[in-house]
């Protein structure tokens, strides 16, 4: 049962099939969670608590925002609160059904649908166009106009990233986030310990062809070592060279973040031609990190400390005609910088279970790098943040600061199972 709700989980998070669409599909996995966790007894009066503490602030914060921070009418509000009983409702009721197996289930459906994209992305590979026949033949939504895009649930097809996988979600990039995580969070729980899954989630990563992937597998790699107890001047030693040049002689690492750069510049100084262009050949104007960054900012000022709203976009008509796609800023122009940094304290108390101060502060990085190139902070899986620290006990990982030292959390883990049996 709990892999069951956890395979559903992750495809209401990957938005990449009819699962995230459909309000009816939320409400029917809501009330199989809550099925399973009365079924199992798994409520506690210390859940209700967790939400109703949670809602409390979450309801303040945007009341007293909009009643005398943005100014905005009534229905900015009421969406803020419908956001958190459709998507944040959601992810609390799987942590608090699942509780400390939660993460341990994650990984187990991610890393199996890795394995699964990899036989698709090499038929992809070698044929495209079949690939592309057999998803309009079965023609699962969504079906998203002006893309040439297919979803068969377990792999995504998309005409635009023929040579990347975009294994079970709505592009590559946002694939190597999933898998980044799972690799991160594996590693974690599993005291740092390179076994098969983690080679499953590496080559996995690799055929993402994702420049922000990428970069964040390079920090999973270095906090690895960090981990296992390799000196910090022994790693920058042979990174730092290595490092230099993949980023310069790969394609799309250094290549791909300047042309980016670039680019987003000219965009920025005929951002208004350019809308109105996409507009009228009924299509939205894709901004890139750096200029969805700027622009936001640009636009919102000051209320990018304590957010606009959850459907910020339709406060400025210009907005309803561009793709943002800078994850990080996104969740400000959502929540503001107040949001951000209570969200990635979360994030820090669940890694500190596990892990030292240093290790959890390069998750955190980890977390920053692929936020930065997709929007991805608002993804069910992500919100399970925000009460996956109440469920994690100490005992799980090495919480001591110095020495650093694989030898230090293997033995807590070892010891932790041996008082189990």
């Amino acid at each position: 049962m709990y892999y069951f709700i956890t395979l559903l989980f992750v495809f209401l998070s990957s938005r990449g099939s009819f699962f995230y669409f459909s309000n009816i599909w939320w409400i029917l996995i809501d009330l199989i969670i809550i099925w399973a966790g009365l079924e199992k007894g798994r409520f506690t009066k210390s859940d209700f608590r967790l939400f109703l503490t949670f809602s409390l602030i979450y309801i303040g914060f945007c009341t007293i925002r909009s009643l005398f921070l943005v100014h905005l009418s009534m229905g900015f509000w009421l969406s803020d609160i419908l956001f958190l009983f459709k998507f944040i409702f959601t992810s609390f009721l799987y942590c608090a059904v699942l509780k400390d197996k939660a993460i341990h289930y994650l990984i187990k459906v991610i890393t199996q649908l890795a394995i699964i994209s990899i036989p698709f992305y090499f038929l992809q590979l070698i044929s495209a166009d079949l690939v592309y026949a057999f998803g309009k033949l079965i023609n699962l939504p969504p079906h998203l106009p002006g893309r040439e895009y297919v979803n068969f649930i377990v792999f995504t097809y998309v005409k635009q990233h023929a040579l990347r996988n975009s294994g079970f979600s709505w592009e590559p990039g946002a694939f190597g986030f999933f898998l980044n995580m799972a690799l991160m969070m594996h590693l974690l729980t599993n005291a740092f310990t390179f076994d098969k899954k983690a080679i499953w989630l590496g080559l996995a990563i690799i055929t993402t062809l994702s420049t922000t992937s990428y970069l964040a597998l390079w920090i999973i790699i270095f906090l690895y070592f960090r981990a296992n107890d390799v000196k910090f001047s022994k790693l920058m030693f042979f990174i730092i060279p290595v490092a230099l040049v993949l980023a310069f002689q790969l394609p799309f690492l250094l290549n791909k973040i300047s042309f980016i750069y670039a680019n987003d510049s000219q965009d920025m100084m005929r951002i208004e031609f350019l809308s109105k262009w996409y507009y009228k050949h009924g299509e939205q104007m894709p901004l890139n990190r750096f200029s969805s960054m700027i622009y936001l900012c640009r636009l919102f000022g000051a209320n990018m400390i304590w957010g606009v709203s959850n459907i910020f976009e339709e406060t400025v008509p210009i907005l309803k005609n561009i793709n943002i796609s800078n994850g990080i800023f996104e969740f400000m122009a959502k929540f503001g910088l107040l949001g951000l940094v209570f969200f990635l304290n979360r994030c820090y108390s669940l890694f500190r279970k596990f892990t030292t101060v240093e290790i959890s502060l390069y998750c955190l990085l980890v977390i920053l790098i692929l936020g930065f190139s997709e929007s991805i902070f608002v993804v069910s899986l992500m919100i399970c943040f925000f009460f996956l620290y109440h469920y994690y006990s100490e005992y799980n990982g090495a919480v001591d600061e110095e020495p650093l030292t694989r030898g230090l959390a293997i033995k807590t883990v070892k010891n932790a199972r041996l008082l189990k049996l």
